[in-house]
């Protein structure tokens, strides 16, 4: 019986590698889903925190996703960064105009700022850049 390449990816690997990516992006989704999302009382708070989170949903967004690419393409490390840099702002540009379609939702390309704001913060802590 022929042996596999060990060049070859698994099924198994890529589903282990990306499976923490599309939960989190389902986590997004949800969160993006919802008609009203809960408040703090005060304006300036309750922007500081929004956009936080905003921040913070895509600094992990983008360790996942550049932790799945480096154990699945390690001979790309190189570009890794960029693949996830790119695809991590599709996805915010995507959960905008999702947004656009929710009751009480609006489509902020200001959200989708902040969003890359915090998957610059992921690329430069990941990089030792901070």
């Amino acid at each position: 019986m022929p042996t596999k390449p060990s060049s070859s990816i698994s099924f198994l690997k890529i589903l282990s590698a990306f499976s923490p990516v599309l939960i989190w992006a389902g986590v997004i989704f949800l969160l993006s889903s919802q008609r009203t999302l809960p408040g703090l009382q005060l304006n300036t708070l309750d922007f500081i925190a929004k956009k936080t989170a905003h921040i913070v949903e895509y600094c992990i967004l983008f360790f996942l996703l550049h932790r799945a690419l480096f154990l699945i393409f390690p001979q790309h490390k190189k570009y890794i960064w960029l693949i996830a840099f790119v695809l991590c702002l599709l996805y915010a540009i995507s959960d905008e105009w999702h947004q656009s379609f929710v009751n009480g939702r609006t489509a902020s390309a200001r959200d989708v700022g902040f969003d890359m704001l915090g998957v610059s913060l992921a690329f430069l802590g990941i990089y030792r850049y901070i």
